[in-house]
């Protein structure tokens, strides 16, 4: 066949509406119309898909432009269980703020690879300080960059985000029932390797599992202290990376990359 006479790729668009409650046709919001009539050129009678972020997905064909002009689509077939991942333990990752627009790139990854939560968070060590009045359009902004990824990479649940919070606040926030691994080097902590089997046989025993990746430097011995106390020891274990010194954004990517791929998070 001939790449001209190839079917053309579906290209996705992303709804606020829950597919499973839509009978036969929805409008998409004004910034997916544009990449719809605008960037891609689509047309009325094209087909395409649609996703809700939340594991839903629908074959559409692309109908008449609303007065407002948004874009209606034309629910054809809703489909099940198609490019997401068979998870059966909820992985929060919760990154420290990196500097010039790194968390972007985290934020990305983290949709790509099936991080459920992300949970930014300032540390001692932390360079980075966000203006509680530019907050909300920061998470707009990585909200975007998920839904954006996810389009991309077929997978169809929308990575949950969070405002940045202190590693106090964050930490402090979480059930002692649940484990906590914080990436911190020291002698307390326990080799990489040697926790993912650990946690590989406790997989089903536990539902969500919460990590902590600090800046190159690790946190603070303050911080450290203060989540052994507030724990007691619960449920909380250290982990180290070896020797070499990672630089935070390629830690937050071989860490989540790792626990992906090994079977920790899955039936």
């Amino acid at each position: 066949m001939s790449e001209r006479n190839k079917p053309r790729k579906l290209r996705r668009f992303f709804t606020s509406q829950t597919l499973k409650e839509v009978p036969h046709d929805l409008l998409l919001d004004p910034a997916e119309t544009h990449h719809l009539r605008n960037i891609l050129r689509l047309k009325s009678g094209d087909g395409c898909l649609v996703t809700d972020g939340l594991g839903g997905e629908a074959e559409a064909v692309v109908g008449e432009f609303a007065s407002d002009g948004r874009a209606c689509l034309q629910i054809q077939r809703v489909l099940v269980n198609t490019g997401s991942f068979d998870d059966v333990v909820t992985l929060r990752i919760f990154p420290v703020m990196l500097r010039k627009g790194k968390t972007d790139l985290l934020v990305e990854k983290a949709q790509e690879l099936g991080v459920h939560e992300f949970h930014p968070i300032v540390s001692e060590h932390c360079e980075v300080q966000i203006a509680k009045e530019k907050t909300e359009k920061i998470v707009e902004r990585w909200n975007r960059i998920a839904r954006e990824a996810s389009k991309q990479s077929g997978s169809l649940k929308i990575l949950r985000i969070e405002p940045p919070r202190s590693f106090k606040e964050a930490l402090g926030n979480l059930s002692s029932d649940e484990p906590v691994v914080i990436f911190h080097p020291g002698p307390d902590a326990i080799t990489f390797p040697k926790w993912l089997a650990e946690i590989q046989r406790l997989k089903n025993t536990i539902k969500a599992l919460n990590v902590f990746i600090g800046p190159e430097g690790g946190f603070s011995e303050e911080e450290i202290l203060w989540a052994k106390w507030h724990r007691k020891e619960k449920n909380l274990q250290l982990v180290g990376l070896g020797k070499v010194l990672f630089k935070a954004d390629t830690a937050f990517i071989g860490i989540a990359a790792s626990l992906r791929f090994s079977g920790v998070l899955s039936a």
